[in-house]
């Protein structure tokens, strides 16, 4: 409905009853304005919700709140415990015996107390906004479904000649985000403190570079692809394999990177460099454009164009390591994935049904690698996808 504007000499009537009222030019006489399509606070513009006719009619001219949450949430178990509360709800009648959908749904828990949902988002409308807050609170405590561990994803990077390079997106099977409880089992404590602190450098940072150290089979592929998964609404994840390291010192790249980059402005972007020992040794003749490339890379006024985030993976000791990588300030962060004390190793192994022979310690593949019952799958460890 459009602005609807009334504009009349009020004078004229008084001056002669029987003469109707004339219009004039809208500056020689007062403006009534009939606005009814201000509905505010109603109406959102961000999500284009307009609220249902009972709560209009509640709350009229009089003080109303909002607050509004994302998510799903279990509808018809909200509609079979809060029947008593449901005034209205639409909803779609399947055929062929499949469940019926809910399209949208509204409670009102008081006299001015409401709440509307849908299959993605739920409003809560009250006088206050702590009561507007506590409504959505509630509802979601109680009906919020459970989150789903979905995989993330990485761009497999490849090189059809020496100049035109490509990606191909690879994505991940929902198990190898792992739980908390996993983490913990798959981890040292230590191995879960550092976790926490270089998501949050990834997240804070542009640019760096960080390596993670340790001999085959102690888990950081396992946990890389565990890294994807918990960023994956943010970073982009880039994997370029071990025989293709060297096109990090092709010319081409830098171009490539800058069309990434102005394609997806609103990532973060990580760079995988996995076994990438012969890339980080001290510069030699077999490596010194790798080295080189990775210093600019990861750090510099170029890192600072091109925002990526460097993170490699070695079998060798670090102090192998060119100490141009090394030097402090440059390096995010270097961690070394070590191997499982006894009892952690029987901890996991007890948890995947089986049992290991005796050793002081283990590795996350030899605990792994041991033959598992038919009920518990073996969890996937390293890039290969299906």
């Amino acid at each position: 409905m459009q602005k609807s504007r009334t504009i009349m000499k009020m004078d004229a009537a008084k001056d002669n009853p029987q003469e109707p009222p004339q219009a004039v030019h809208p500056s020689q006489a007062p403006q009534l304005y009939c606005d009814i399509t201000r509905s505010h606070p109603f109406t959102s513009g961000r999500y284009g919700l307009v609220a249902p006719a009972p709560i209009v009619a509640a709350f009229g001219a009089r003080d109303i709140h909002r607050c509004s949450m994302p998510g799903k949430w279990d509808l018809q178990r909200a509609v079979d415990e809060k029947a008593g509360t449901l005034i209205q709800s639409d909803r779609e009648v399947a055929f062929s015996g499949a469940p019926n959908q809910w399209e949208t749904l509204l409670f009102q828990f008081g006299e001015r107390m409401f709440l509307h949902a849908d299959e993605s988002r739920i409003v809560g409308y009250a006088p206050t906004l702590d009561e507007a807050d506590r409504i959505i609170q509630d509802f979601n405590t109680k009906f919020a479904m459970p989150s789903v561990h979905t995989g993330g994803h990485f761009q497999l990077i490849r090189r059809e000649n020496y100049s035109d390079i490509k990606c191909e997106q690879v994505k991940l099977q929902p198990e190898t985000q792992l739980t908390e409880e996993q983490f913990a089992l798959y981890y040292p404590a230590a191995t879960q403190k550092w976790h926490r602190r270089f998501v949050e450098k990834l997240l804070e940072r542009k640019n760096g570079l960080s390596i993670l150290e340790g001999e085959p089979g102690t888990g950081k592929t396992t946990y890389l692809r565990n890294l994807m998964g918990i960023l994956r609404k943010s970073h982009r994840f880039y994997f370029i394999p071990p025989y293709d390291l060297d096109i990090v010192a092709n010319p081409e790249f830098v171009g490539f990177w800058s069309k990434e980059l102005s394609t997806y402005p609103d990532n973060q972007f990580v760079v995988i460099l996995e076994d990438a020992d012969g890339a980080l040794l001290s510069r030699g003749p077999d490596n010194r454009q790798e080295v080189t490339a990775i210093l600019n890379l990861s750090d510099g006024m170029l890192a600072d164009f091109l925002r990526m985030h460097v993170v490699c993976t070695i079998n060798c000791r670090s102090i192998d390591i060119d100490p141009a990588l090394m030097r402090p300030g440059r390096l995010t962060s270097h961690h070394i994935f070590g191997r499982l004390c006894a009892n952690q190793a029987e901890s996991l192994a007890k948890s995947l049904g089986k049992s290991l022979p005796q050793a002081h310690e283990y590795s996350l593949a030899e605990v792994f690698a041991e033959k598992l019952t038919k009920q518990d799958p073996r969890q996937p460890l390293g890039f290969a996808c299906h």
